[in-house]
């Protein structure tokens, strides 16, 4: 069994700069949400807390001919930060209190601010910021990937919609201001490119509107033979659904996984699947929510013999959806993750969508493993920002076990299930792009895009600084050469 200390938000370590081979360098390179921390080794870890310290760790890594990797909270597993033999900077120091200006209404904080530290600011000013979903999830990823912030369906991914400007630290150490009308380049490619940027973010500025009132709506089906007909209902129902002010997910699960008293990575015997609709709404009171989400009022008799159990539309809010979100990826300690996902291309029509993905989302390899969709609706604007991918739903699988010895073949299962898939997609969310295997990336920006962001990466980090652009150039070519062979044959 795992000997993983808990994942910590807010660790201490006694120096700025941790050296490979000492305990702390050791527990700061494991501290990542998942236990399942890859074996590379950076030359250092630097912990710095103001920009002119970043600075200075990228003119080392300059002067040393080594390469950087920026880590804000670790829940991109594949853990690109790690890169091994170079200069790794943890972001935990950074801006870590929350501003807010009430005259130009805008919030203001660093990569490693935590979605459920935001929650909590926005709640004592009485403001709204779409944040992430999940509570331990940090800006910094959340916003580079673009971010699928909550209501993304009508008020868009938070980056391009609500992020107004960004402190970064580029390549060769000077700190500038990146917006829409300084760096313009700079703030096009930040915003989309993931764990593919060329600089490191120390500050964020964000818009706020008022706040509301949260509401949830919640269904669960047996799967049984019903997989066909319980996604085409759930994902017709959202097309119909307003897109303004509504969130809409799906989950696919073993029962068992919330079962206190089950224990283990084995799957049940029972092998029985439990379908989730989890329906969320911003309304000002009940009966308006009840009409954002009344769409799903018309059930057709084959998914109602399926239901299990139903919630009326209920007033929640952000930190009792943060507590559920804990049960459900269950943080830190002896959990080992790792997650696949795709963006459905839209043309493709839905049976066969469904067809494509049925293996990833109803062979689970372990008792807490899960599926996951969101439906996201962002159709991208390539002239704003380097998010370039239609987002119609994210669909993932999340293998979740906690034996070490089921590594390293615990991966392969879901990597074979979304090579599967990838006919179907129209690319992956950046913030799940695999540095460290190829086999189910789909593009996470368009080849259009992806020319762009190699542009304007070669202006600012001529030295090549940080390393892991280079991975989009190999799946985009991968994904290229299958399409020649499809169109050849």
């Amino acid at each position: 069994m795992s000997t993983a200390a808990p994942y910590l938000t807010r660790p201490q370590y006694s120096s700025k700069v941790l050296l490979r081979g000492t305990p702390e360098y050791e527990r700061c390179r494991r501290n990542n949400p998942s236990a399942a921390t890859p074996d590379r080794y950076p030359r250092e870890i630097h912990l710095p807390t103001t920009p002119a310290e970043v600075g200075a760790a990228l003119r080392k890594a300059g002067e040393l001919g080594v390469t950087v990797g920026i880590r804000s909270s670790g829940h991109i597993f594949g853990l690109g930060a790690l890169v091994q033999d170079g200069i790794m900077i943890d972001t935990s120091f950074l801006n870590r209190d929350i501003e807010y200006d009430a005259a130009t209404q805008e919030i203001c904080f660093g990569p490693a601010v935590r979605v459920e530290e935001v929650a909590a600011k926005l709640r004592d000013i009485n403001r709204f910021f779409p944040h992430g979903h999940a509570p331990t999830v940090a800006a910094g990823g959340f916003l580079l990937a673009g971010g699928q912030g909550w209501f993304v369906r009508g008020w868009g991914a938070t980056a391009q919609s609500w992020i107004t400007q960004m402190e970064i630290v580029v390549p060769d150490g000077r700190t500038v201001i990146a917006s829409k009308t300084e760096n313009q380049d700079l703030f096009w490619a930040a915003r989309g490119s993931g764990l593919g940027f060329f600089g490191v973010v120390t500050r964020f500025w964000g818009r706020t509107i008022p706040r509301s009132t949260l509401w949830e709506r919640n269904f669960t089906f047996e799967v049984g033979d019903k997989y066909e007909a319980l996604m085409t209902w759930a994902l017709t129902k959202g097309d119909e659904t307003p897109k303004y002010g509504t969130d809409l997910n799906i989950t696919i699960y073993y029962p068992e996984k919330y079962d206190p008293t089950a224990t283990g990575d084995e799957i049940p015997e029972s092998r029985t699947l439990h379908m989730g609709l989890s329906l969320l709404c911003y309304a000002d009171n009940k009966a308006q929510a009840k009409i954002l989400l009344s769409a799903y009022d018309d059930m057709p008799e084959e998914v109602r013999e399926s239901l299990v159990n139903l919630k009326p539309v209920t007033k929640t809010d952000f930190f009792d959806i943060f507590k559920a979100k804990r049960g459900f990826i269950n943080l830190g300690g002896h959990s080992r993750w790792s997650i696949l996902s795709i963006l459905n291309e839209p043309s493709v029509p839905m049976p066969t969508l469904l067809e494509a993905i049925k293996p990833a989302m109803l062979e689970l390899p372990t008792r807490t493993s899960v599926v996951f969709i969101c439906t996201c609706d962002i159709v991208p604007d390539e002239k704003e920002s380097a998010v370039s991918i239609p987002q119609q739903y994210y669909i993932s699988t999340i293998t979740q076990w906690t034996d070490p010895k089921l590594e390293p073949a615990i991966y392969q299962p879901m990597r074979d299930r979304y090579r599967r898939a990838l006919p179907a997609a129209a690319g992956v969310y950046v913030a799940d792009y695999d540095v460290t295997n190829d086999e189910a990336n789909g593009k996470p920006m368009s080849d259009t895009a992806l020319a762009r962001f190699l542009e304007i990466r070669e202006k600012w980090d001529p030295k090549g600084l940080f390393p892991n652009y280079k991975k989009f150039i190999e799946t985009r070519d991968k994904i290229n050469r299958g399409l020649h062979l499809k169109a050849k044959m």
